[in-house]
Parts: structure tokens; C-alpha cells; sequence
């Protein structure tokens, strides 16, 4: 699945990534570490930057399944 990101922590990612989720899916804090560890981009782990799934603000124990479409967004980042 591809993850999009906005704001301030777009810049490491460089807009967006594509991220391999299982059938059983992967919590939104277990991306957040996948994603840090994968790409060496400890900012994605501050709670500052907010996790959208399906165009909604989740928490992090939310489970992403594939074909969710998912966003992470710095603190004001214009959306």
C-alpha cells in the first residue's frame, strides 16, 4: 500500500512510500516503527504526527488493513 505524508515529514520520505501490510493487518504504531527502522526517520515516531486511515484521525492501537489508504501528518501541515 502506498503512504502518503504531509507537512514536515514528507521531506524524508519524499512524499510517499510504498509499505507491504499482511491480511492480519499492522496497528498504526507498528507502521510507525516499520517505517522509522525501514527509512532511519525517527520523526515519524513523535506523537505530534497525527495517522489518517480512510480520511479519518486514528489512534495508534487502529489496525491498517491492506487497501486502507493512509496518511501521516505533521502539526500544521495545511490540512
Amino acid at each position: 500500500m502506498q503512504i502518503g505524508f504531509h507537512g514536515r515529514i514528507a521531506a524524508p520520505f519524499s512524499g510517499a512510500v510504498n509499505v507491504e501490510v499482511s491480511m492480519n493487518g499492522l496497528a498504526v504504531s507498528g507502521l510507525r516503527a516499520l517505517l522509522a527502522s525501514q527509512y532511519n526517520v525517527d520523526a515519524i515516531l513523535h506523537r505530534s504526527v497525527r495517522a489518517a486511515v480512510n480520511d479519518e484521525i486514528v489512534p495508534e492501537d487502529y489496525v491498517i488493513r491492506p487497501g486502507d489508504t493512509v496518511e501521516f501528518m505533521s502539526p500544521v501541515s495545511g490540512g
